[in-house]
This record gives C-alpha cells, structure tokens and sequence, in this order.
C-alpha cells in the first residue's frame, strides 16, 4: 500500500497554518478542477487526490492523527496492523470514563475486505480513517454517550445510546441506507429524502444494557448535514456555487455543472454577472411527508478569472479596457 504525503500533494510546510492549507487547496482546485479540463483524464486524479489531502489536514483531529500514523506507516503495516487495531479510545484520550462517557469512533463505509471500485478515496485513506467518506462531506465519526434507564421495580436497568452522525447533503436529496459499527456490530439505518438538521432516528434494542443478561435500551442517531464546500441548503432549496469563467459570462455558451443528481448543461447568456443564479425547477429536496413536492436547486455562477495569463492575452485586455474608456 501506498504511503500518502498528503502536505506534498497540497505543496504545503508541514506546519503550515488552516489558512495556507485552505488558500493552497483552492487554488490547486480551481486549477484542476474537471470542469475546466474536460480532455484530461490526469486532472481529475489530480482533483480527487487534492481533495482526499483537504479533507485530512483542514480537520486539527485527522490531521494529528495522520501525522501520528501516517508517517511510520510502513512500520504501522509491516506489524500487521490494521485501521481497526488503532485505538481509538486511547487516541482521543476519553477512554475509562464511567457513567457518561463520551468518545470518537470510526464508523460507516466501505466492508471490510470489500471492493474499493469507485472511492473517491486512495486505500491508504480508507485504511487509516475507515472508508465510506465523501468527498464534500468527510469521513463520519459518531460520539456515543449512554443515558441509563430503569424498566421497572426489580428489572434490570437499559442504556440508551445517543450517537451523532454525518449525513452528507446528498444523502439527504436522494435518501440512502448507512452501514457502520457499534460495540462491533454491523447496523444498518436508512436516510430518509429530506431528513432535517438535528432529527433523531431511532433503532431499538440496538443501545447499551447495564448488566449481563439485561435488556438492551435504544440506539438514538442525531444527524448532523454536512452540506459541503460549495453547496447550501434552505429549507427544501438546494444551493450550488460553481465557477464560471470570463469568457463564457461576457460572451454567452454552455456550462456543465456536476449536481448533486448527476451533470446538467446550462445556458449562459451574454453579459451573465458575478452572482447570477440559475433555477433547476423541482431539482430540490422533497419534504418528509410527502416525496412528490420537491423544492428547487439553484446553481450561482462565481466568475473564474484567467490565471497564468500570456503577454499576448494581456494586450487583448488591454484592447479591451481602452475600447471600454472611449
């Protein structure tokens, strides 16, 4: 398995700032992004390994934990160690706390010893930090705190486990059902279309009990959306934000936006401004009671200016701006 120098893909000190890793990560990602180099295969391998980096060193938790792994990973393997045997208890420094204990784990994602075809994600990532990430929203922890309860005079107590989730917002738009572990068990939940920020779901018998042979309490996800870099959710609304260069805004064409529901081609009039927004009619999130009435999906198109610029282009401007001032 490959070794990730996620600070070399960014191009970044390995004690650069949040700040410098989010200045250098977009603009790495405005250069390859997909969208603007439609003919070149590399640039969305580019584009994802990007990402995969971003999505490690902007998080101070993932990135301590890559800087206290990744680094002796050939060591870490060669012991015949996995992502499983990592403890994670001992790492977040929350473990042996009795009554309300609260921790991190790693949960959801790719089986393990199942195929990694179509990850966003390299091995190495999924191995360290547990698979099953998006690329917008991130790998999903979950912190668990048990909540004791009696059934009765005379019965055993039950714990009842509160957990949070990351749901990804396009989870939320299409509906999805989530695989992650609890106490070592496989639980399964289904994402309804058009959950909302903070909702419980449910999961009997899938909680804690106190003693040996006890009843087990409930299992309560409260789900976090994780909207993502460039997107926004308002109500049953959706929001994207994507780059439009200067050419097509000024002279009119075509734009391809990759939504959350697949590639769609938008018209671009002459003269679109900075800002402008364009509606997708019945392209949002259906309500939870009923999945027919969707909201709308807007795209606001955010002017790209050209980089690099060559001295001949630079003239044309120059053209440009005197044509203008006449």
């Amino acid at each position: 398995m490959e070794y990730k120098d996620y600070y070399n893909i960014l191009g970044v000190a390995r004690d650069a700032s949040q700040s410098e890793i989010k200045k250098k990560y977009r603009k790495l990602a405005a250069k390859y992004h997909p969208d603007k180099n439609p003919d070149d295969p590399s640039a969305e391998e580019k584009f994802k390994e990007l990402g995969e980096a971003y999505e490690v060193l902007k998080d101070p938790e993932k990135r301590k934990l890559y800087d206290k792994v990744g680094k002796d990973w050939k060591r870490y393997q060669q012991a015949g160690a996995s992502a499983d045997d990592f403890n994670w208890n001992q790492y977040a420094g929350q473990a042996g706390r009795q009554g309300n204990i609260n921790f991190e784990e790693m949960f959801g994602g790719r089986q393990r010893g199942g195929s990694s075809q179509g990850s966003p994600f390299s091995s190495f990532f999924e191995t360290i930090f547990g698979g099953g990430a998006d690329p917008f929203g991130g790998t999903q922890y979950q912190q668990r705190q048990y909540q004791s309860r009696a059934q009765g005079p005379g019965q055993h107590q039950q714990r009842d486990t509160v957990a949070n989730i990351d749901v990804s917002l396009k989870d939320v738009l299409q509906g999805a059902t989530k695989q992650f572990r609890v106490n070592g068990e496989k639980v399964k939940v289904k994402i309804p279309a058009g959950l909302e920020d903070g909702k419980k779901l449910k999961l009997r018998g899938k909680g804690q009990s106190v003693g040996p042979g006890g009843p087990r309490g409930d299992l309560y996800l409260k789900v976090n959306i994780k909207e993502g870099r460039g997107f926004e959710r308002k109500g049953k609304d959706i929001y994207q934000t994507v780059p439009l260069d200067i050419y097509t805004a000024v002279l009119g064409g075509t734009l391809t936006v990759e939504t959350l529901e697949g590639k769609v081609k938008l018209t671009i009039p002459e003269q679109t401004k900075n800002g402008s927004s364009f509606r997708l009619k019945g392209r949002g999130l259906p309500p939870m009671k009923n999945g027919s009435a969707r909201g709308d999906y807007f795209v606001k198109t955010e002017l790209a200016l050209p980089e690099n610029i060559s001295s001949k282009e630079k003239e044309l401007f120059e053209e440009l701006r005197s044509l203008q001032e006449n």
